[in-house]
This record gives structure tokens, sequence and C-alpha cells, in this order.
């Protein structure tokens, strides 16, 4: 379970550039969870998605997961940005997603099949001759690889047709129910928040003002 307690974070915190991003943001995700993250730019999404990928710490309160502090040597946690090309360093796909582990060729296989990747017809592909839904989805294999108890989306229906928005909903269906791992997807999008997840925890200045069923929350903070 992630638990969320008074977590605040302060960005130059000490120097005349302090800006706070959060405060006293509190609630907790089960295991095998799928929530989804709403509010305008600037009401601290992005500050929250890296608070509970373990990119950052908080600086006041604690962000915990079973009861300690999150720890990226652990592969606890992963985190799919909004422009995938960022997270690619090698060459080839099956290069990629086995990049820093020591996981088989059968696991990258499966982990690609499973984000609805042919292993055969991608595993040798450049990563560079990819389009940017698939390269969304080779992220998400390596994060399934690593095999984390928390998945985080920044932005994940940006730039996605309609079609492309559907394969995404049906790929998170296939993580919660096959790999078990809880999922946190974060967007500015109140629309289509609903595809997410069936509960929304909605951010305003930092804080947050609504925690409940998607389409109750997300009505109420239009």
């Amino acid at each position: 379970m992630i638990d969320v307690r008074g977590a605040g974070h302060v960005y130059g915190a000490g120097s005349p550039w302090a800006h706070r991003a959060l405060e006293g943001v509190d609630f907790t995700i089960d295991d095998g969870e799928r929530v989804v993250v709403v509010g305008a730019n600037g009401s601290g999404k992005s500050t929250l998605a890296w608070l509970l990928a373990g990119l950052l710490h908080p600086t006041e309160g604690e962000v915990l997961l079973d009861g300690h502090a999150i720890d990226l040597k652990r592969f606890e946690t992963a985190i799919a940005f909004q422009h995938a090309r960022l997270q690619l360093f090698r060459p080839t796909v099956a290069s990629d997603v086995r990049f820093g582990t020591d996981v088989s060729a059968r696991v990258v296989d499966e982990a690609l099949a499973l984000v609805g990747l042919e292993p055969h017809r991608f595993r040798s592909r450049r990563v560079d001759e990819l389009s940017g839904g698939e390269q969304r989805r080779v992220v998400l294999a390596g994060a399934i690889v690593r095999e984390p108890r928390l998945l985080v989306l920044d932005e994940p229906l940006a730039g996605l047709d309609r079609p492309g928005r559907a394969n995404l909903v049906d790929l998170l269906d296939r993580l919660q129910s096959t790999a078990q791992m809880a999922v946190v997807a974060v967007t500015h999008d109140l629309d289509d928040a609903h595809l997410l997840a069936p509960r929304a925890v909605v951010l305003d200045q930092g804080r947050v003002i609504a925690d409940g069923p998607v389409t109750d929350v997300v009505k109420a903070s239009a």
C-alpha cells in the first residue's frame, strides 16, 4: 500500500527562489488499485507524480510503501513520462527493455507481448524507427520487467487519437489483471479522466480538494 501522509514539497527551500508546489497531501493507494490525479497546470500534479515515483522526496510529511520510504534501488516504482523518447537509452527495443537488468530474452518477449508489441516484429527494431505510441509501449515494457509495485504515468493520453486512447485503456486493464501493480495516471484532461481509473484525486494549488469516484469528483471540479 502507498501511504501519503501530510506530504508537501518546496522547490528551492531556504532560498529566495523558494516555491511551494504541494502542501498537506493525504491519501492512500491500495495494492493493484488504479487512481487518476487531475488538476490544472501548476496544481502540483507533476510534483506529486515525482514523489510517488521516488524521484523527489517530500520536504514535509511522508510518502511510504508498506511503511517505508520509497527506494529507487529496489525498483519498487516506475514512471513513464509524456515524452517517451527521453526514456529510451539503447538502440534497439529489446536492449532498451532489458537495460539495467539481467532479465532473460523470454521475460523481455513476455513484456513486449503484454504491452501489445509482437516480440518477433519489434525486439530487433531500432527505437528511432518507432511511432510515438510504440515508444510509449516500449517504456512500459521496460517498467514491467522490473516488476514495480507502482507505475506512474505522466499525461498518458496526450497526443493520442481515439483509437490510441482505447488501446491505452485496454493496456492498463491488462497490466492491472496480469502484472498486479498499482497505477497512478496524472492528467489535466478532465473529459477523459474516467477512462484511466475509477477513482480520482483532484489537486488545486498544491492541495487535495477532492478524492472519490472519478465521475462524481471530476463533475464537481469542472
